[in-house]
């Protein structure tokens, strides 16, 4: 598989995400980097909580991160461990900001050769089925990526007609 420069930067950019995992609990490293729409790379590594419900995967902390700067397009996205699949919630949350075609590399790193082996798949093969927020009306409908259009407008209450 041939990759462009881009994609070689969001693997490096997860893999290396993936040591700066806080993970006492579990030891199990996630690195995970996302490729915005506009060309920026942001990382994340998942860290755990001794609460473990407060704990919070790699994939969301490099969306998060890419959200919270005003980047709401996803174009590619890319998890590094050993065995490295995103898990439902994850999944969830990336659909949110895909697009059908939005790719996704997976990179299983063999701990003990250091080798790395890399799957490419999409976002939307991954989560069958998921919860779609254009389809239960809480986003407008937008072909190319749900929030592309801009952010959700606002419902507001129609003033009642009044009887003549």
């Amino acid at each position: 598989m041939k990759l462009s420069k881009a994609i070689i930067r969001l693997i490096e950019t997860a893999v290396t995400a993936q040591k700066g995992s806080y993970c006492p609990y579990s030891r199990y490293r996630v690195g995970a980097a996302v490729l915005t729409e506009s060309g920026r790379i942001f990382s994340g590594g998942n860290v755990e909580n001794a609460s473990y419900g407060l704990s919070i995967c790699a994939e969301r902390v490099a969306i998060f991160n890419a959200v919270a700067r005003g980047h709401r397009a996803l174009k590619a996205i890319c998890v590094a461990a050993s065995a490295a699949k995103p898990c439902g919630a994850c999944r969830q949350v990336m659909i949110e900001f895909s697009a059908k075609d939005t790719e996704l590399y997976l990179v299983d790193l063999d701990p003990s050769t250091g080798r790395q082996s890399v799957t490419k798949t999409t976002v939307f093969r991954m989560l069958p089925s998921a919860f779609d927020p254009i389809a239960s009306g809480l986003l407008p409908p937008n072909p190319k990526n749900l929030l592309r259009a801009g952010p959700a407008r606002r419902r507001t209450a129609r003033k009642p007609k009044r009887a003549r």
